[in-house]
C-alpha cells in the first residue's frame, strides 16, 4: 500500500474511542430519563495540574468516574446495545488503594447476587484518560452490565497521528504508543492483582482491545509472581478483542503461555477491521484480530468468534466510514461478550441462541441476527 494512501486512511478513519465526554458536572437531581453508571479505574499516568498526562509513573492511581446516559422511558437492553448513546460525565473521585479495594469488594458482592462477574478492560492506541473513561462507561452501559467494570488507563496518545520521526514517518504515534504499552507491563500486572484481590478471581474477565490486547498479552505471558497466582486460580476468561497482535507471535509464544491463566481464551476477529488492516501493513504481519488467522488459533484451543457479519451499533458517523474496530460499537459481538463470556455461559450458547454458527474449523461465525430479547433457547438446554 503506497505511503500516501496509508496516511490518508489514518486521517479519514474515525478515532477508535468514544467521543469526548462533556465534562460539565450535572445537577445531582438529574433528569428522570438518565441512568448513572460507575466506571472504576486504575492508571499509571502522571498527573500534572490535575490532568492525566501521557507520562508514565511508577505508582498507581485509583478511583472511579460516574457517567449519566440519556434514556427514553421505554429504553430496552436491545436499544442500549444497538442504538446511539448520549452520555455525560457527572463526577469523578480519586481513592486510596485501600479504599478502592474496599469499595470494589462491595460492588462485586452486589454483582454476585445477580450472578455477574467483574471486567478488567485495557484500552487501545490513541486513547486519552478521558476517552478511556467514556469508552469504558459506554461499553458497560451498552451491555447492561451490572458488575464492576474496571479500566486500566495507560499513557497512550490522544490522536491517531502525530509529527513524523525519521524511523516512523507515517506511524510515529503508533510506534510511541507501542513503546509506552511495553513500559506499562509491570503496572498492568500490579493493577490486575489489586483488582483480583477485591473481586471473586474466578469470576473475573480480562479484556484487551486493539493495542491494549498486545499490552495484556505481553504482560501476562511472562513468568512472574502474577503469572503463578493466575495459574493457581485462573480467570473466568481472557479476551482479545480486535487484537493488534502478530498472529505468529500469538501462536508461538502468547497462546501457550496464557493457556493456564483462564478457563477460556476468546478472540473476536473480523475481516472488515480497517484499523487492523493498516496495522498489518505497518507491521508486515497478519494480526490476531483478522479472520485469516482463525484456524491457527482454534488448533491451539482458543475460542475464535468471527464478527465480520455481526450486526453493529449505530455510530455517530456514516456507516461507510465505520472502521469496524471500536469495541463499544460491536453490537451483537458485545452482547456475546457480556451475556456469554462474562456471565459464564457455554460457548455453544451462541449456536442455540441463533446469533452464530460453528464451521468445520471450530470458528464461531456470528450472523446478522437480532439480539435475543426473551429467555434464550440455550437456557432451556441446561448449558
Amino acid at each position: 500500500m503506497p505511503a500516501r494512501l496509508l496516511t490518508s486512511l489514518l486521517f479519514l478513519l474515525p478515532p477508535d474511542s468514544a467521543p469526548r465526554a462533556d465534562v460539565r458536572h450535572l445537577d445531582v437531581a438529574a433528569r428522570a430519563d438518565t441512568v448513572a453508571d460507575t466506571t472504576w479505574y486504575v492508571s499509571n499516568r502522571t498527573r500534572r495540574d490535575g490532568r492525566a498526562t501521557r507520562v508514565a509513573t511508577d505508582s498507581l492511581e485509583f478511583g472511579y468516574v460516574v457517567f449519566r446516559f440519556a434514556e427514553a422511558k421505554a429504553t430496552s437492553a436491545n436499544d442500549r446495545l444497538m442504538g446511539r448513546v448520549r452520555g455525560q460525565r457527572a463526577d469523578s473521585v480519586t481513592l486510596t488503594r485501600a479504599e478502592f479495594v474496599r469499595r470494589l469488594r462491595d460492588s462485586d458482592a452486589r454483582a454476585a447476587v445477580r450472578k455477574d462477574g467483574a471486567v478488567f478492560y485495557v484500552h487501545g492506541f490513541a486513547t486519552s484518560f478521558g476517552r478511556a473513561m467514556s469508552q469504558s462507561a459506554e461499553i458497560a452501559y451498552r451491555g447492561s452490565f451490572g458488575g464492576p467494570f474496571i479500566a486500566f488507563s495507560w499513557p497512550a496518545h490522544t490522536a491517531l497521528a502525530t509529527w513524523p520521526t525519521p524511523g516512523a514517518i507515517i506511524s510515529s504515534a503508533y510506534r510511541q504508543d507501542s513503546a509506552v504499552a511495553h513500559a506499562s507491563e509491570g503496572a498492568l500486572r500490579e493493577a490486575l492483582m489489586v483488582v483480583r484481590s477485591a473481586v471473586r478471581p474466578t469470576a473475573l474477565t480480562v479484556v484487551g482491545h486493539s493495542l491494549g490486547a498486545q499490552l495484556v498479552a505481553e504482560a501476562l505471558r511472562q513468568k512472574s509472581p502474577e503469572h503463578d497466582a493466575l495459574t493457581r486460580t485462573p480467570l473466568r476468561a481472557l479476551v482479545f478483542f480486535s487484537a493488534d497482535i502478530s498472529a505468529t507471535w500469538f501462536r508461538d509464544s502468547v497462546g501457550p503461555s496464557v493457556a493456564p491463566l483462564a478457563a477460556r481464551r476468546v478472540v473476536y476477529s473480523s475481516a472488515r477491521d480497517r484499523m487492523l488492516a493498516i496495522s498489518h501493513v505497518v507491521n508486515h504481519t497478519p494480526r490476531v484480530g483478522q479472520t485469516g488467522t482463525a484456524r491457527v488459533l482454534t488448533d491451539a484451543g482458543v475460542e475464535v468468534v468471527d464478527v465480520t457479519r455481526a450486526a453493529r451499533s449505530r455510530a455517530p458517523w456514516p456507516a461507510v466510514f465505520d472502521p469496524h474496530h471500536a469495541m463499544r460499537l460491536s453490537g451483537t459481538a458485545l452482547y456475546d461478550f457480556f451475556y456469554g463470556v462474562v456471565r459464564g455461559e457455554s460457548a455453544a450458547c451462541r449456536v442455540y441462541d441463533g446469533i452464530a454458527s460453528r464451521d468445520t474449523t471450530g470458528v464461531y461465525r456470528m450472523q446478522p441476527a437480532a439480539v435475543p430479547t426473551a429467555a434464550t433457547a440455550c437456557a432451556a438446554t441446561g448449558f
